[in-house]
């Protein structure tokens, strides 16, 4: 049982299990997310307050790649390359028509993240649009996967096998493979010269 895996949990404190939570994102999110959604199944973290917990983390990492991008607009020599590159114009363009959704759908895309969220404060794309699109899909994404965790806890099928644990293990695998099949998916892999141009 994933109980045997980390019984050093019970342990903690429910502050430092709080900040283990948001440590935890700016590593994995997806293993940041089902660490939350665990320590609230068993109980060691009221459930509000390991959503909470995830949230901070990763809406002040996703803010933390905007800060980055603004900030490398201070370097002419970086700034002249980046905006006379063909990408980032096509990025800029793509994000200024439909800024809101496509900066909702960059948190479901594995891999795009880092690259369009430093991009848009490299853009200057308004703030409270960034922080708008990105707070409401981290709220979707975090909800879903709670919402699975609290499925998966109160099944009463996993129950009677006491198989709660191991689903709950398969679950976490699952996303982590799916992830990164969506990752390689959707980054297309570039030849040598497309590399050089970037």
């Amino acid at each position: 049982m994933i109980e045997s895996l980390i019984p050093s949990l019970a342990t903690w404190s429910p502050l430092g299990l709080f900040f283990l939570i948001i440590a935890t994102s700016y590593l994995l999110e997806d293993a940041a997310i089902a660490l939350a959604a665990y320590i609230a199944v068993q109980s060691l973290l009221p459930w509000p307050s390991a959503l909470l917990a995830i949230f901070i983390g990763i809406a002040s990492g996703d803010m933390a790649l905007y800060l980055l991008g603004l900030y490398a607009r201070r370097y002419r020599g970086l700034r002249a390359r980046l905006l006379t590159q063909k990408g980032v114009r096509r990025a800029r363009h793509a994000l200024r028509r439909q800024l809101f959704l496509n900066l909702f759908l960059i948190r479901f895309i594995p891999g795009l993240r880092t690259v369009a969220y430093s991009l848009s404060g490299f853009l200057s794309i308004s703030v409270v649009i960034f922080a708008l699109a990105v707070g409401v899909a981290t709220a979707c994404w975090t909800g879903l996967i709670f919402w699975g965790a609290f499925e998966i806890e109160h099944n009463p099928w996993l129950a009677e096998r006491q198989l709660t644990g191991w689903a709950f293990l398969v679950a976490v695998v699952g996303l982590v493979l799916v992830n990164r099949f969506l990752r390689r998916r959707a980054l297309p892999k570039l030849t040598k010269r497309q590399y050089d141009q970037v």
